[in-house]
């Protein structure tokens, strides 16, 4: 740093510097400013602090500071422009983070009084009332999150953008460290056992020959048999399935809103769950008389949605309560939707699948998702893979 020493006509000895800032990252013009102090010490000092504005600041000097009354109005300006970014259930899960956790915690405090100590200590309350929560049915109680990472995060983001905007200069969040989380008991898959899936199925080959059981029945065994998520299952129209090619193309789920409506959503879940799954052809023939018997015999001039009744579709709501008294009725547990896809996923893994193949027809995004979950064997496959090693000794 080049600093000159200036006499001024009074005879007072000045230090001044010229800075190079940077390039405007609005303008793209390069910026430049000056520093003049007593000493050259504290020249060197403004000149330091005038990078560090000018970088804070989202590297430009174009951007008029924003004030913000609190926290709250903060948080609420960054959740505007966060929606016009994400997909639906992204919109659903920010906000309730924001109602339920975020803003009772922070909302009323002026942004010059949030401090690393302060976010620590909320940030360790949530970790402790995630740590003590009773468990039931796999789940924490409403206001007790084990995801108290992905809450910190979101504050992180919020502090982000209000650096960006100029209304604070540092983000305290990034000090913070969370917790960890501890150890639990483990939490077990939900999933049918063989004669649990055969007493399940044999079940619902007892049903009545009526068209909203004929469409449960239909639902139940394609989940089953794709290992589809029930979202995108039940945002399937008829043209998403190739009948020539024995296959169906996942683009879209049904979620539902923050107001309990539903709505289906272009693209699935993640990039790689839009994806192409192939299907058996008893599926496929299966899928061919419930589309007989949704059309009542004719040709539909409109593509309707699969798994709908008399032109009227059904939301996950609705349909769990369904599926529960057919459990109830079968005699078997309890596993919910999800455990159709768990089911599948397992039985293909115990079978020797190859876990990337089973990896693209669950759409997960990373390999080591499909390991992690479905990586166990069954007690009869450890013995076999005993067995295995012993023919290869043998062999030798």
């Amino acid at each position: 740093m080049n600093i000159k020493e200036v006499t001024k006509k009074d005879g007072t000895v000045m230090y001044r510097t010229n800075i190079y800032l940077g390039v405007d990252s609005l303008t793209g013009k390069q910026v430049r400013t000056t520093a003049t102090a007593k000493t050259r010490k504290m020249c060197e000092i403004k000149a330091n602090q005038a990078i560090n504005k000018f970088i804070s600041n989202g590297s430009t000097i174009a951007r008029e500071t924003t004030t913000f009354d609190n926290f709250n109005s903060l948080a609420m300006s960054w959740f505007d422009n966060y929606k016009l970014t994400v997909k639906s259930n992204s919109i659903r899960v920010a906000d309730n983070f924001l109602k339920i956790y975020i803003l009772p915690a922070l909302g009323s405090y002026q942004l010059s009084k949030i401090n690393p100590v302060l976010l620590q200590g909320i940030v360790n309350q949530w970790a402790r009332n995630a740590n003590t929560a009773t468990i039931k049915n796999g789940k924490r109680s409403k206001g007790n999150s084990k995801d108290y990472k992905l809450l910190l995060n979101y504050i992180k983001r919020i502090l982000d953008y209000g650096m960006q905007l100029g209304a604070i200069n540092s983000n305290p969040a990034t000090q913070v460290i969370p917790p960890k989380l501890k150890a639990r008991t483990t939490h077990k898959i939900k999933c049918f056992s063989n004669d649990e899936l055969k007493q399940f199925l044999s079940y619902l080959d007892t049903l009545d020959d009526t068209e909203s059981s004929n469409m449960q029945n239909t639902l139940y065994r394609f989940l089953l048999a794709t290992g589809l998520r029930i979202g995108e299952a039940l945002a399937l129209s008829w043209s998403d399935i190739d009948f020539i090619n024995d296959a169906v193309n996942v683009n879209k789920t049904m979620i539902t809103t923050p107001d309990k409506g539903k709505h289906i959503q272009s693209g699935a879940k993640t990039r790689e769950s839009n994806r192409t799954v192939s299907i058996d052809h008893s599926t496929i023939s299966l899928l061919k008389r419930w589309k007989k018997q949704q059309n009542k015999g004719t040709i539909s001039l409109k593509d309707t949605l699969m798994f709908s009744c008399s032109d009227r579709s059904y939301a996950y709501s609705n349909e769990i309560r369904i599926l529960q008294l057919h459990f109830k009725r079968a005699g078997v547990p309890n596993i919910g939707f999800h455990g159709f896809r768990h089911t599948h996923a397992s039985l293909l893994m115990n079978a020797d699948v190859n876990p990337k193949e089973i990896q693209h027809r669950l759409g997960h995004s990373d390999y080591s998702i499909t390991m992690n979950t479905y990586g166990h064997l069954a007690k009869d496959k450890k013995k076999d893979t005993a067995e295995k090693f012993s023919n290869i000794l043998k062999a030798l």
